[in-house]
C-alpha cells in the first residue's frame, strides 16, 4: 500500500483492504450479508459467499493490472471502519459503489467519499467512464441528487436489466467541471 492508495476526506480515510485484518474481513462480510444494506442492491450473500468475495477483492488488490478496487472507509474521528467503497471495472469503465453500516446512512458519507474516489478512478486508474446502477424505484431520486452533484447523467436506456437505472459520468465531463489550475 502506498500513500497514493490512501484517499482522505475531511471526515474519512479510505484505505485498501488489508490481508492481515480480521476487522476488515468481518465488516466486509457483514455488509454483503446484511439484508438491510443489500436491500436495493442485490440479495444478501451467504457468509461463505461473502468470504469468497472478500478473498477475490484481496486478489484484485494485489494485481498490477488495473482492475476492481476496494477500500475500507474509516472515520478519521475515532478510526472506526464504517463501510466499503469500490470500483467494479469492465475495460475502461467501472461501476462505483459504497456500502455503509446503518448508523452512517444518510449522513453525507457517499457525497464526501465520491470526491476522491472519482478523481482516483479517472486520474490513477485511467477510466474513461464511471457508472452507477440501481433499481429504478423511489430511492433512485435520492441517487439522482447524489450523483447529479458530480455531473452523472441518468441513462436508464443503458441499464443492464429491466427495472434498473444507470447513471454515467464520462471523464471528459468530469474534467470540464474541475477548477482550472
Amino acid at each position: 500500500m502506498t500513500d497514493a492508495d490512501i484517499l482522505d476526506t475531511g471526515r474519512f480515510r479510505l484505505r485498501p483492504l488489508r490481508e492481515d485484518s480480521d476487522k476488515d474481513r468481518t465488516l466486509y462480510c457483514a455488509l454483503y450479508t446484511s439484508p438491510g444494506v443489500m436491500a436495493r442492491i442485490m440479495p444478501p450473500l451467504s457468509m461463505a459467499a461473502a468470504g469468497r468475495l472478500y478473498e477475490r477483492a484481496l486478489q484484485w488488490a494485489r494485481s498490477d493490472r488495473p482492475g476492481h478496487r476496494f477500500w475500507m472507509i474509516d472515520s478519521r474521528i475515532d478510526g472506526a471502519a464504517i463501510g466499503v467503497a469500490g470500483y467494479v471495472r469492465r475495460g475502461a469503465e467501472a461501476e462505483i459503489g459504497v456500502l455503509l453500516v446503518e448508523p452512517w446512512w444518510q449522513r453525507g458519507v457517499s457525497s464526501e467519499v465520491f470526491v476522491p474516489l472519482i478523481a482516483h478512478g479517472f486520474e490513477r486508474m485511467g477510466l474513461t467512464l464511471v457508472t452507477a446502477e440501481r433499481p429504478d424505484d423511489d430511492h433512485a431520486r435520492v441517487i439522482d441528487r447524489l450523483l447529479g452533484r458530480f455531473g452523472f447523467v441518468r441513462t436508464p436506456d443503458r441499464a443492464s436489466a429491466p427495472g434498473q437505472c444507470r447513471w454515467e459520468l464520462p471523464c471528459s465531463a468530469w474534467k470540464a467541471r474541475q477548477p482550472a489550475v
